[in-house]
């Protein structure tokens, strides 16, 4: 059984601590820590396993984009898994960014277009 065959086999039958389970958590905490997120690995694993944020070390906020994008990413991934044997494609990209930012503050910016080609450079020209 190759790698994606053995995710794709774990996402169906929802196993519990396997490599998808492992895999869903390490990407989305790892992906979101590089964009700036502040939760935990630990709160990354207590919201996909419980759908629950939990705040630790005397934390009392947290940003909600950062938990937004975290439960959009484990969308992402599976969607990611489903069309792994497609060739990558503008309309699977934009797909993806359409599942990262759904639901954001991004989403709610006019220029920001979720999904599509923002209408605003990152740095003004």
């Amino acid at each position: 059984m190759n790698l994606l065959e053995v995710l794709l086999e774990e996402k169906a039958s929802q196993l519990k601590g396997g490599l998808y389970h492992h895999t869903q958590i390490k990407f989305a905490y790892n992906t979101n820590r590089i964009e700036g997120s502040k939760l935990s690995e630990e709160q990354t694993r207590y919201i996909y396993e419980t759908n629950i944020v939990v705040m630790e070390n005397g934390d009392t906020t947290t940003n909600v984009d950062d938990i937004i994008e975290t439960v959009n990413h484990f969308a992402c991934f599976d969607y990611m898994l489903d069309i792994a044997k497609e060739p990558l494609s503008e309309k699977h990209i934009k797909e993806f960014h359409r599942l990262l930012k759904i639901n954001t503050s991004d989403a709610k910016k006019s220029w920001f277009r979720v999904g599509d080609y923002k209408l605003r450079p990152n740095i003004p020209r």
